[in-house]
C-alpha cells in the first residue's frame, strides 16, 4: 500500500467515522439517518471494500466504524466469498487472524468474538483446503500464554459449528468437517491437557480451566469417547470437579456424558466407568461430610444428582459387588435428607423410584437391602410431617399446591417400599390410630385444643393420606374398620360446631380445617367398602353422613376447603342412596330441595364443589320416583333455567352438569330433551338474529361460540331424542350463515362438529341432513380450503367428509336386496357420484400439502373407509382414484416429505395394490416410472428389473416398496 492509497483509505475512514458518528446521534433526523443508510449499502457492494475495512480496523478507534466494518466482512464471507481471488480470501483471512492476535486486549470481548465467527465461517466451508492452516493458527494460540483463552474461544466455537452446522451445510461437507476435524483431535487434546496441568501457575487460572472445561464438555457431547477419554486425562480432570464453581460444573456435564452412553467395555473403558462411579460417590461423602451443604450452589447439587442417577441406574452391579454392605445406599440415604431445595429432594426421590423399579425381579437384592430401605421409610415418615412448613395455597398449571405435591411424592416412596415389604402397612396403620386417637380426644373435649402445639394431631393429614395409599395392604376387615372411624369422626367434626370454628390461633384453625378436610377426602375413597355393609345402613350411618355433608355445602361460614372435601365425598355416599330410592326419597327431597328451587345459589362454592353438588341434585331430580313424567319435566325446566340464570351467557353450568350426570336411560334422555328444548330453540334463534344483527360483531361471535358449543354437546348427549323438524331447523340455520365462515374460525370449527354428529347420528330416513351437509361442504367450504384460506377449520372439514362416507356410505351406494345376499362386496351401483368425486377429489388433494397432522388424518380415514366399505375394491374407485392415490402416496415415500408415517403410507399403499396385484405390477408401476422426472432410461430399466418383481406378502412388499423409493430418490439425485 502506497503513500497515496494511505491518504485515501485515511480520509475513507475519518469521513465514514462522522458519518457513522452522526448516524447514531439521538438528535440525528431519520430522513438523514435514511440517506447515510443508502452510502452505506452502497459501500458495502463497492469492488474490494474489504480492503478499507482491514484499514479501519488497524486505524481506527471508534466502535462504530469497527462494528460497521465486521459487519461488513460479514457479508462477503456470507454472500460474495466464492467471487472472491484465493489471493483475496487469503489476505482478508490473515488481516482478521492478525487483528484478533494484536489487538484483542483492547478490543471490546465482543468484537473479538465477531471476528473468530468470521475466521471459522470461512473454514466451514474452506477448511483444509482453501484454509489449510486453521488448525495451526489455533494451536499457535492455545500455545501462547497471553493468547491460551483466544485459542479456546476459537477451539469451542469450532466444535459448535463444524459438529452441528446449521442447515445451509450440504451433508457431505459435514461429514467431511467432522473428519478432518476428528485427525487433530489427539494433538489438540494433548495440548489441552497441558494447559491444564500447568493453569495453576498462571494469574488468571480460574478462567483458563472454566475455558478448557467447556471446550471439553461441548467435545465430548460428540466425541467417542473410547479413544479420547483417556486415564491420564480423567486424572487431569477429576481433581477439577470437587471445588463447587463454573469448572467443576463443566467437568461433572462431561462425566455425566461419559457415563450415560452406551457403548462396548474395552479394558480402559472399564477402568474409567468404575474410576467415575467411585468419583461419584466420593463427591457425595464431601457434600454430607460438612455440616451445612448451603454453600453448594443449586446447580451444582443437581449436576451431581443427576451423576448419581446415572451411576446407580446404569451401573447397578457394579455398585453391588464393589459395596458388600450397600454402602452405596447408605450414602444416597444421608444424602437425600440433607437437601434443604425441594427440587433437589424430588430428584434424589426419583432415583429411589427407579431402584425400586429396577429391583422389582432382583429378590436377593429386595432381602440384602431390607434395613436400608425400612430406614428409609422412617425417615420420609419424619420428612412428611414437616408438610406444615410447605405452601398449601398457591396453585400450580395441573391444580396441585407446593404441599400437595410433596405429601404425595414422599407417600409414593413409601408405597413403593410397601410393594417390596407389606408388613410395613401394618406401622402405618398403628401410627394413624395414635394421630386419630388424639384428635378423638380433642373432638370430646375442645378446651384441650390450649395444648393442640403439644398433641400428634399435627401428623394426621400425612399419615391418613399414606394410610390411603396402602389401602390394598389391609385385610377386608380392618379397611371396614378404619372406613367406619373415619365415617364417624367425618359426621362427628361438622356436624355440631367444627374445632375450626372455635377462637384459636390462625396456625391452629389453618392446621383442623386441614385434618377435617384431609378426613372427608380420604373417607371418599374408602366409602365403596360401606356401601354394601348391612350393619352401617342398619345403624343408619350413611343418612346421618348425607345430612352432615348437605347442610356443610349449605353453610356459607365453613371454610372452602371443607367445602370442596365435602363435594367430593357426597357424590359416593348419594349413590348408592339413588340406587335404592324409594327408601331414601324424602330425606333427599328435603335437603336437597333448596338446591333445586334455587333458594340457595351455591355462589358461595367454587366451581367443581358447585358442579358436584348440582350433578347429586339433578341425579336424585331424574330419579325420583314420586312425580309423573309431565310434573318431572317443569320441575327439570326450571331447575335447568337456574342453572343459566344469564340466559345464553352462562350454557357452561347447564351443559357440565348434564354431560356429567349421564349417562342416561332412552326414558330419561326424553325428558332432558323436553325441558331443555326451550333453551335448544332459544340457541337457534340467536344464530339466526346473528345474520341480521347490527351490534358490535365481537360481541356477537363470542356469545354464538357459546352457543354453538352448547349445541354441539346437547346433540352429542340427546340426538336420538331430537325431533326431526328441529334437527332440520338446525342445519337450514348453518346453511344461511355465510357470514360465519368468515367472521369467526372458532365458530366454523364448532359448527363443522355439529354437523359431523349430526351426519354420524341421523337415521337413515333423514337423507335430507346428508344433502344439505355435504351441500353445505362443498359449496361453501371446500373452496375456502383450496384457497387456504382458512387452515384451523381444515381438520374439522375433513372430519365432516369422513363422517359421511363412514356413516352415510348408502347414500352413495345403496344395497341392492337381490344382490347383497348372493355377493354382499359388488354393490358398485353409485349415486351421486359427482359429491363421491368431489370428496375424494379433496381428500386426494390433503396428501399433496406439508401439513402432516392433517395427512395423518386423512390416510387414516381412508383406510378406515376400505376396512368397513372395501372402498378401494370399488369399481368406481378403482377406475377414477386408485392409480391417483397411489402415486401422490408413492410421491410422499420417495420425497421424504412425512417419513415418521412412513409404515402407515406403505400399508396404504399395499392395501389398495391388493385390491388387483396383477394391474399394481404389471401397469401400474412401469407407468408411475415412466412419468416420473429426472431419471434416465437405464435407471428405469434397472427398476423394472430388481424392483418390481409380483411380491404379494406384506412384510416383503412394504421392504421392496421402501427399497424402490429410496432407489427413486437417489436416481433422481444423481
Amino acid at each position: 500500500m502506497n503513500g497515496q492509497d494511505v491518504v485515501v483509505y485515511e480520509n475513507e475512514m475519518k469521513n465514514y467515522e462522522m458519518m457513522l458518528t452522526e448516524f447514531y446521534d439521538v438528535n440525528s433526523s431519520n430522513a438523514v439517518k435514511l440517506c447515510m443508510q443508502e452510502e452505506f449499502d452502497k459501500f458495502g457492494e463497492r469492488d474490494k471494500c474489504w480492503v478499507q475495512c482491514c484499514y479501519n480496523l488497524e486505524n481506527s478507534k471508534n466502535q462504530y466504524l469497527l462494528m460497521f466494518s465486521l459487519n461488513i466482512m460479514e457479508m462477503i464471507i456470507n454472500k460474495k466469498w466464492e467471487k472472491m481471488t484465493f489471493k483475496s480470501q487469503e489476505t482478508l483471512r490473515e488481516a482478521i487472524f492478525n487483528h484478533i492476535v494484536m489487538k484483542h486486549n483492547e478490543y471490546p470481548k465482543y468484537m473479538i468474538s465477531k471476528m473468530i465467527k468470521l475466521l471459522v465461517d470461512i473454514a466451514r466451508n474452506d477448511w483444509p483446503l482453501r484454509y489449510p492452516n486453521f488448525i495451526d493458527h489455533i494451536a499457535q494460540l492455545l500455545v501462547n500464554p497471553d493468547q491460551v483463552l483466544l485459542g479456546l474461544s476459537f477451539l469451542l466455537l469450532s466444535s459448535e459449528e463444524f459438529i452441528s452446522p446449521k442447515e445451509d451445510l450440504l451433508g457431505k461437507r459435514k461429514h467431511e468437517l467432522k473428519v478432518n476435524f476428528l485427525k487433530h483431535i489427539p494433538k489438540l487434546f494433548e495440548i489441552l491437557s497441558d494447559i491444564l496441568k500447568n493453569a495453576h501457575k498462571t494469574s488468571n487460572s480460574d478462567e483458563i480451566y472454566e475455558a478448557v472445561t467447556k471446550v471439553f464438555s461441548d467435545m465430548f457431547t460428540w466425541l467417542p469417547f473410547e479413544k479420547h477419554l483417556t486415564p491420564d486425562l480423567l486424572h487431569v480432570l477429576m481433581p477439577l470437579g470437587k471445588k463447587e464453581n463454573a469448572t467443576s460444573i463443566n467437568i461433572l456435564t462431561i462425566f455425566n456424558e461419559v457415563l450415560s452412553k452406551s457403548y462396548t467395555q474395552t479394558e480402559d473403558r472399564y477402568f474409567i466407568l468404575s474410576e467415575l462411579c467411585l468419583y461419584t460417590f466420593r463427591l457425595v461423602e464431601n457434600i454430607i461430610s460438612v455440616p451445612e451443604i448451603s454453600f453448594v450452589s443449586e446447580a451444582y447439587m443437581i449436576i451431581v444428582i443427576e451423576i448419581l442417577s446415572v451411576v446407580i441406574r446404569k451401573y447397578w452391579n457394579y455398585l453391588d459387588n464393589h459395596f458388600n454392605n450397600g454402602e452405596f445406599l447408605e450414602l444416597l440415604l444421608q444424602f437425600t435428607f440433607r437437601q434443604d431445595v425441594l427440587e433437589c429432594y424430588y430428584q434424589c426421590l426419583d432415583i429411589w423410584s427407579s431402584i425400586f423399579e429396577a429391583l422389582s425381579d432382583r429378590p436377593e437384592c429386595i432381602e440384602k437391602y431390607r434395613r436400608l430401605f425400612l430406614d428409609l421409610v422412617e425417615r420420609v415418615t419424619q420428612k412428611i410431617n414437616t408438610f406444615g412448613s410447605i405452601n398449601d395455597e398457591t396453585v400450580d398449571d395441573d391444580g396441585q399446591t407446593e404441599c400437595q405435591i410433596f405429601l404425595n411424592k414422599n407417600i409414593e416412596i413409601i408405597s413403593n417400599v410397601a410393594h417390596l415389604y407389606p408388613v410395613i402397612a401394618v406401622p402405618v396403620v398403628d401410627n394413624w390410630k395414635v394421630y386419630i386417637n388424639d384428635y378423638i380426644t380433642i373432638l370430646n373435649s375442645p378446651m384441650l385444643l390450649e395444648n393442640f402445639k403439644d398433641s400428634k394431631c399435627m401428623f394426621l393429614v400425612p399419615s391418613t393420606r399414606t394410610l390411603t395409599s396402602l389401602s390394598g395392604y389391609y385385610e377386608d376387615s380392618m379397611k371396614i374398620a378404619i372406613t367406619k372411624m373415619l365415617n364417624d369422626i367425618a359426621i362427628q367434626g361438622v356436624a355440631t360446631t367444627p374445632l375450626y370454628q372455635l377462637p384459636v390461633p390462625q396456625s391452629t384453625t389453618k392446621t383442623l380445617i386441614q385434618i377435617q378436610s384431609e378426613i372427608l377426602t380420604a373417607l371418599s375413597r374408602w366409602m365403596h367398602l360401606l356401601n354394601n355393609n348391612k350393619q352401617f345402613c342398619m345403624e343408619q350411618n350413611r343418612e346421618k353422613l348425607f345430612s352432615v355433608l348437605v347442610t356443610s355445602l349449605q353453610d356459607t361460614s365453613q371454610p372452602t376447603q371443607i367445602h370442596d372435601a365435602c363435594g367430593v365425598l357426597l357424590p359416593t355416599v348419594t349413590e348408592p342412596m339413588l340406587v335404592h330410592i324409594s327408601e331414601y326419597t324424602s330425606l333427599l327431597e328435603q335437603l336437597l330441595s333448596p338446591f333445586l328451587d334455587g333458594s340457595i345459589t351455591l355462589n358461595h362454592l367454587n366451581k367443581k364443589t358447585r358442579l358436584s353438588v348440582r350433578v347429586t341434585s339433578l341425579k336424585f331430580l331424574l330419579t325420583c320416583p314420586s312425580q309423573e313424567e309431565e310434573i318431572k319435566v317443569l320441575v327439570l325446566m326450571n331447575y335447568l333455567k337456574s342453572l343459566a340464570p344469564s340466559g345464553l351467557n352462562d350454557l357452561k353450568m347447564l351443559t357440565d352438569v348434564l354431560v356429567s350426570s349421564g349417562p342416561y336411560k332412552m326414558s330419561t334422555r326424553r325428558i332432558i330433551y323436553r325441558a331443555v328444548e326451550p333453551c335448544l330453540v332459544e340457541a337457534v334463534t340467536h344464530l339466526k338474529n346473528f345474520m341480521v344483527s347490527e351490534s358490535s360483531l365481537n360481541a356477537q361471535i363470542e356469545k354464538s361460540e357459546r352457543v354453538m358449543t352448547f349445541l354441539s354437546e346437547m346433540y352429542e348427549l340427546l340426538h336420538d331424542t331430537m325431533s326431526p323438524q328441529f334437527v332440520q331447523i338446525l342445519m337450514q340455520t348453518f346453511v344461511d350463515l355465510d357470514m360465519i365462515w368468515s367472521a369467526s374460525t372458532s365458530l366454523t370449527i364448532k359448527m363443522l362438529e355439529v354437523l359431523s354428529l349430526i351426519v354420524k347420528h341421523s337415521s337413515k330416513s333423514n337423507k335430507e341432513f346428508t344433502s344439505v351437509a355435504i351441500k353445505l361442504a362443498l359449496e361453501k367450504l371446500i373452496p375456502l380450503v383450496a384457497s387456504n384460506c382458512y387452515p384451523p377449520t381444515v381438520s374439522a372439514l375433513y372430519n365432516l367428509l369422513y363422517c359421511v362416507l363412514m356413516f352415510k356410505w348408502r347414500y352413495f351406494f345403496p344395497a341392492s336386496p337381490s344382490l347383497s345376499v348372493l355377493h354382499p362386496n359388488n354393490d358398485n351401483n353409485i349415486d351421486n357420484s359427482e359429491q363421491f368425486t368431489t370428496i375424494l377429489e379433496v381428500i386426494g388433494y390433503s396428501f399433496m400439502i406439508n401439513d402432516i397432522s392433517i395427512f395423518s388424518q386423512n390416510l387414516k380415514a381412508i383406510e378406515e373407509l376400505h376396512m368397513q366399505w372395501n372402498l378401494y375394491a370399488k369399481e368406481y374407485f378403482k377406475h377414477y382414484f386408485l392409480s391417483k392415490y397411489m402415486t401422490v402416496l408413492l410421491n410422499v415415500m420417495v420425497n421424504k416429505s412425512h417419513t415418521i408415517l412412513s409404515d402407515e403410507i406403505s400399508m396404504a399403499i399395499y392395501n389398495m395394490a391388493s385390491v388387483d396385484f396383477d394391474y399394481f405390477f404389471s401397469k401400474f408401476l412401469p407407468e408411475y416410472l415412466k412419468q416420473t422426472d429426472n431419471i434416465r432410461n437405464d435407471q428405469r430399466q434397472f427398476l423394472r428389473q430388481k424392483r418390481m418383481q409380483p411380491v404379494k406378502e406384506l412384510p416383503t412388499f412394504m421392504v421392496n416398496l421402501a427399497q424402490l423409493t429410496n432407489d427413486i430418490r437417489c436416481s433422481k439425485q444423481i
